[in-house]
């Protein structure tokens, strides 16, 4: 399985899982990933992938009054990271979907209309 990198025009990244059963899974999947670089000329350089480190903070306690703000704020912040996430249409899937929506609407309350119109014609003619 090989990927073309973009930032290397010559190079190929090529990724090697090897299979293992003595091992631990966290264990296995450290040491089973490896990545492979090769250039044009036929030289590989390997690299191993980059690990984050997430350093625990100890939580100093808040004080009573403030905690619905930092709740607030932690909302607001978690907010903002799945605003990022999200993968927004272009302008013209927009206002395809728009122009659907709009249709559709037009669609269904002219339907209604007729069948209002309809019930209260039969209502007022046929058995009044």
């Amino acid at each position: 399985m090989a990927k073309q990198d973009n930032s290397n025009k010559g190079s190929t990244v090529v990724r090697r899982v090897k299979a293992s059963g003595s091992k631990s899974t966290s264990a296995a999947k450290a040491d089973s990933k490896q990545v492979v670089r090769k250039t044009t000329a036929g030289a590989t350089q390997a690299k191993s992938p980059a690990k984050k480190t997430i350093k625990s903070q100890p939580k100093k306690p808040t004080f009573i009054l403030f905690r619905p703000f930092v709740a607030l704020g932690r909302y607001f912040r978690d907010s903002w990271r799945e605003l990022r996430q999200v993968r927004w249409t272009n302008r013209r899937a927009t206002w395809a979907l728009t122009l659907a929506v709009i249709l559709f609407s037009l669609f269904f309350a002219v339907f209604i209309m007729l069948f209002d119109w309809l019930f209260n014609y039969l209502i007022q003619e046929v058995i009044l």
